[in-house]
């Protein structure tokens, strides 16, 4: 009997010890996310939309922030290895990680395409069954409500100029990466004969590793945005940068 009381007392003291314990925003001193290299948004130099926004959030609690470029299939890997804190940003998210409440960018997507090729644009049902250019990894099935042909091309300048040389029905992308693709084209055209329209709207958020320190930075990533939404310092990061504020208030 005796015994029986003292391991029932041992497992009560190891209990506590053998519970995994999350991190603290005081135990974080350094966050490190990573993502693609991208114009306006994660510029070489540190400035853009997403450096900003996430040096904002952490310099509430005093974390400085580093960033690693990588491709975005490299950087989910990275979190999935515990290599770095989180991705930027993504608008889907496939297990084991997972992805913040609050978005990092809300915008509609389009498509550029000749008239010649559609010419009685429908609604994104006149995609149907066509090949439509996308940079590597932006866009899948899941964003179109029809059956398209994806294929994955360099770079928006690529996409392009392919859909102008007629080699594909349309390129897919953001606004401003539609319009950066046009300024770096090379091949004449008159824009008379083509359209952009648009598809579909979508946000894209930080994905996080589920470890404790994960969820840990994950929370304060999402208390942060919430604080700065509500004192206006994160639209003033938007308008900055020219880029549209999303609806915080519905997530």
């Amino acid at each position: 009997m005796v015994a029986l009381l003292w391991c029932a007392s041992l497992v009560l003291l190891l209990a506590p010890l053998l519970r995994p314990v999350p991190a603290h925003g005081a135990d974080i001193v350094e966050v490190l996310s990573t993502g693609q290299s991208w114009d306006l948004f994660t510029n070489p130099d540190g400035t853009g939309l997403y450096h900003e926004i996430l040096n904002a959030v952490f310099a509430l609690h005093a974390i400085p922030v580093r960033h690693e470029y990588a491709t975005s299939d490299r950087a989910e890997e990275l979190v999935r290895l515990g290599q770095a804190d989180m991705m930027i940003c993504d608008d889907m998210v496939s297990p084991p990680l997972v992805m913040a409440r609050h978005p990092m960018y809300e915008n509609a997507y389009h498509v550029f395409f000749s008239r010649g090729r559609i010419p009685d644009w429908q609604g994104p049902q006149s995609l149907l069954d066509r090949l439509v250019l996308s940079q590597p990894g932006y866009y899948v099935q899941e964003n179109f409500p029809v059956p398209v042909r994806i294929k994955y091309v360099a770079n928006g300048a690529q996409g392009l100029g392919m859909v102008l040389l007629g080699r594909a029905d349309a390129y897919v992308d953001d606004m401003a990466f539609i319009r950066k693709s046009i300024a770096e084209n090379t091949i004449p055209f008159d824009m008379l004969d083509y359209e952009i329209r648009q598809v579909g709207v979508r946000s894209y958020h930080p994905l996080f590793n589920t470890s404790p320190r994960g969820q840990a930075i994950m929370e304060l990533y999402d208390e942060g945005m919430r604080t700065l939404h509500q004192n206006g310092g994160l639209k003033a990061i938007y308008e900055k940068w020219g880029h549209p504020y999303p609806d915080f208030d519905k997530y």
